[in-house]
This record gives structure tokens, C-alpha cells and sequence, in this order.
């Protein structure tokens, strides 16, 4: 089964957050490698960078995260992929017209979804309810 996970998914997977026991579990349970797009990455990184402006961690603690993840991408325990823009785009604008004026999806969510799509994921790692709409309304299967 191939899954793709969603920032929100990733980050509760290295910062203390009310869903991490979820995203924990929920990890045992899949094989590796669990895709990531180049957003996610991306989106990981600002998300750890936030974190220490909102006092939410310290900047040395936002290193050591960041290592932690780099070491399990290297490991194969995650695989960022990239995903060809127009192609990206073009599934997202799709998703758009499909979905966001009944779920009020927003944009980067289906950028998630599409890139999940484009990489032929069968799962969708997210807690955002919209996203998970969205990716099961696509046919994915939506964990936790």
C-alpha cells in the first residue's frame, strides 16, 4: 500500500502535538517508505522554523527535529518526490472545481491531495478535515 502524508501528519510525527499518539500509531502500521512531495518538505521546515517564533519550541530543539527528520528521509522511512508543477497545478485546479465550493478545501490541501494522486498513493495521511474530504471524495483511503 503506498500512503502519502500531509505536513500536518509529518509534524505531529516530531513535535508534541494532541495528535502525535495518533500519527504514531498510525505509522506502525504502514510500510516504508510513506511519500512526501517537495511542499512537505518544505512546509515541514517552515513549520519547525514557526514553532520557535511562536515560543512553541527552541531554536536548538528545532535542530534537533530537523535532523531527526533528515536522518529518517535518508533512511528511507520517508521518500520526497518530486511532483512536475504543471501537472500539480493543473490537478489541483481539477480538485478546486470538484470540491472546494461544497468543502471549502484550500489550496495547498489540494495541492496535497493532488500530489498524493500524482504519485499513485492508495492513503492519505492527514487530521485536516477539508484535505480528508477531499482525498477520500478522490478515492484514497484516509488515515488516522
Amino acid at each position: 500500500m503506498i500512503a502519502y502524508a500531509d505536513t500536518g501528519f509529518i509534524v505531529s510525527l516530531y513535535k508534541e502535538e494532541p495528535t502525535s499518539a495518533d500519527a504514531n500509531s498510525a505509522i506502525r502500521n504502514l510500510e516504508a517508505p510513506i511519500l512526501l512531495s517537495e511542499l512537505s518538505v518544505l512546509e515541514f521546515r517552515n513549520a519547525t522554523n514557526l514553532a520557535v517564533f511562536r515560543k512553541e519550541t527552541t531554536e536548538d530543539a528545532r535542530t534537533i527535529i530537523l535532523q531527526r527528520f533528515e536522518s529518517d528521509l535518508e533512511a528511507g522511512i520517508f521518500r520526497a518526490m518530486p511532483v512536475p508543477s504543471s501537472k500539480l497545478y493543473s490537478t489541483s485546479a481539477h480538485l478546486s472545481d470538484a470540491h472546494s465550493s461544497t468543502l471549502a478545501t484550500r489550496s495547498l490541501d489540494l495541492m496535497h491531495v493532488a500530489a498524493a494522486l500524482i504519485l499513485g498513493a492508495e492513503t492519505f495521511l492527514s487530521f485536516d478535515s477539508r484535505q480528508r474530504s477531499a482525498a477520500e471524495a478522490e478515492g484514497l483511503e484516509v488515515l488516522p
